[in-house]
């Protein structure tokens, strides 16, 4: 049955928010069955603000991504595309593996939904992100739309299904460093890269997946029984194998050492990787974040493991 939507007034405006995001472990290997943990950052993220236009749109956003999600967006709702103009306010840098399509995406169909005075399910947003990231950037596992609009804390990603983990009391004893190296990553391209290196490893690429779906486990315990030393262990693991994998780089392996020549616990790259983020946990944040802007950060941001209680 269609579902008509009536026109909003010229002076009817949408927003729509969203989060960054950051993976603690399993970046890629998701793609291949194992598991995953995720983090939303809500202090760094989207705004988008979808109206209707009747002459030229101040502030008309145009990429790709924006054009991808109107598209999913209107199609769902059965409302017209025509017309329709969407501002984007983003705190997000791109290329970064922080979520940034993903949550672009998020806003902009909360927005456009807004505008026509619907609701959305949880489910049917994440669909139609998940269709936009998929047009956007080929194979996506879902970890971004899962995470972008999740609340805040830790969540166990799988199969294209989230569930928020339980985090320590002590959680705010630990936090995340996350150092941006500056250099622009590109997930079509890592994923890419992981396909081919997996291929030439054979039998030995599966037992560095079976090693990281072990070491994704023993985390989500860690962060349960707060045990940050053994999480922080796990961590620099992760990066070792994610270097085997072919997707760091100079500028990530600088600012992992550097993160742990200045007191983290652990340190890895968070997302695609060959650029994009440093995420190092630290129970002595100052020290670390200084450490890391010596090394050559572009900029640092504190992101705490908030307790979700199980």
């Amino acid at each position: 049955m269609r579902m008509d939507a009536k026109r909003p007034a010229a002076d009817t405006l949408g927003t729509g928010r969203a989060a960054a995001k950051l993976i603690l472990l399993g970046e890629h290997v998701v793609l291949y069955g194992r598991p995953a943990i995720s983090l939303p950052v809500p202090q760094v993220g989207v705004t988008a603000t979808a109206y209707r236009t009747r002459g030229t749109a101040a502030r008309l956003d145009d990429t790709a991504v924006s054009r991808l999600a109107i598209a999913a967006a209107c199609r769902h709702l059965r409302v017209p595309e025509d017309g329709m103009a969407v501002a984007v306010d983003s705190d997000i840098p791109s290329e970064r593996g922080l979520g940034s399509s993903a949550a672009v995406a998020a806003a902009i169909i909360r927005a456009v939904a807004e505008l026509w005075d619907r609701k959305l399910s949880d489910e049917t947003l994440f669909a139609l992100i998940q269709e936009s990231e998929t047009r956007a950037h080929g194979n996506a596992s879902g970890i971004d739309a899962r995470t972008v609009i999740s609340p805040a804390g830790p969540l166990w990603f799988q199969d294209g299904l989230a569930r928020p983990l339980p985090v320590a009391d002590s959680a705010d004893r630990a936090v995340l460093v996350v150092a941006d190296t500056g250099v622009a990553g590109s997930t079509r391209q890592a994923v890419a890269t992981v396909r081919g290196r997996l291929s030439e490893l054979g039998a030995e690429g599966e037992a560095l997946l079976e090693r990281a779906g072990k070491l994704t486990h023993g985390a989500a315990e860690d962060l349960r029984l707060g045990r940050f030393a053994d999480l922080g262990r796990a961590i620099t693991a992760a990066q070792r194998l994610l270097v085997r994998l072919g997707v760091s780089c100079p500028a990530v392996d600088e600012l992992v050492s550097a993160a742990l020549a200045g007191g983290a616990l652990g340190a890895k790259l968070s997302g695609g990787g060959l650029g994009g983020c440093v995420i190092a946990l630290a129970t002595d944040a100052p020290a670390v974040r200084t450490a890391l802007l010596a090394a050559g950060a572009q900029r640092c941001l504190e992101v705490p493991l908030t307790p979700v209680r199980a």
